[in-house]
């Protein structure tokens, strides 16, 4: 049975969305800060749902459930997050999510950059999270039993708070919360991984730890000419060997992995008006425009100009 304060705790967040002017209108308002926060208050009919197709991105991604519940599915594990739930999908993760009337969550979005202030990029995540998460889907999610009795509710009101209010150096605070929500998960998830190693997590591990070398050049070199073949030449690999090897301990070909990479650098660019989308295609590895809109798309379901129309700063 959820405790009394628990129950106080989701209604005053409830409360100060009611009151913010965040909506899911905002998804990137915050994208200058590689942060975003922002409120799904789903009010179609009761017949009606709406799906969010599949999809995945570089940044850890928090889904707070204030009210009603949400159908989700990480990497073909079908989940159902209910009120008081908190739902984590880390970097690669193929996610889609299916909302129906009343429902009403909170969602967070943190690039490595915002919450480790440049320490580690996001290839340093695939050391930081346990492989055996990787393994285990079910561990992305954390039921309002288990969190009721810590600081993430009132860590996540915080959030929701400081990006309404704006008040000064309310990124900073942001980030305070948004570390110690980190913390709590990373702990939780090293637990299950010391209950549940096994051999074969280990050998995935030093997989990982192989690799750490390319994701390190593709963070730095993205805009230039990677290619698979001089990837596997330089990890003394054949190509057909690191192509296995790579898709096995990312998730991603190495070709979608690098599309993934600068198209996020690709976000941060079409904020800037003064840049053609073609210069930033180009800028950021892509030598085709055309191709450079496709991939941009598939990923983020938005052309690059609506997306730089729709969250421009210059365009509020």
């Amino acid at each position: 049975m959820t405790n009394d304060k628990s129950s106080l705790s989701r209604a005053n967040i409830f409360n100060d969305i009611s009151k913010s002017e965040a909506s899911y209108e905002d998804v990137r308002a915050t994208k200058k800060h590689h942060f975003y926060c922002f409120i799904s208050d789903y009010n179609h009919s009761v017949e009606h749902k709406e799906t969010i197709t599949s999809h995945y991105h570089d940044y850890i991604e928090l889904i707070y459930v204030i009210q009603s519940s949400v159908e989700v599915t990480v990497n073909k594990k079908q989940f159902t997050a209910r009120s008081g739930d908190l739902l984590v999908a880390i970097p690669g993760d193929v996610h889609s999510l299916t909302r129906k009337k009343g429902t009403v969550y909170v969602c967070i979005q943190a690039e490595p950059n915002f919450l480790f202030g440049g320490v580690l990029s996001n290839s340093d995540l695939h050391f930081i999270i346990p492989y055996t998460l990787y393994c285990h889907p079910e561990a992305r999610l954390f039921k309002a039993s288990e969190i009721d009795n810590t600081d993430i509710p009132k860590l996540i009101q915080t959030i929701v708070q400081e990006n309404s209010d704006k008040r000064n150096f309310y990124m900073l605070s942001i980030r305070a919360a948004l570390s110690s929500i980190a913390l709590s998960l990373f702990r939780s998830w090293d637990s299950l991984s010391a209950n549940l190693s096994s051999e074969v997590d280990i050998s995935r591990q030093r997989g990982l730890s192989k690799l750490a070398p390319t994701l390190e050049q593709i963070d730095r070199k993205y805009m230039t000419n990677l290619t698979a073949a001089q990837m596997a030449k330089d990890a003394n690999m054949s190509y057909s060997y690191f192509s296995r090897f790579f898709k096995l301990h990312t998730g991603q070909t190495f070709s979608e992995y690098l599309n993934s990479v600068r198209i996020r650098e690709a976000e941060t660019l079409l904020l800037n008006d003064k840049v053609a989308i073609a210069d930033i295609a180009l800028m950021v590895g892509f030598t085709n425009t055309s191709y450079f809109i496709s991939q941009f798309k598939r990923y983020l379901h938005i052309t690059p100009k609506k997306y730089r129309k729709k969250f421009s700063p210059d365009k509020k």
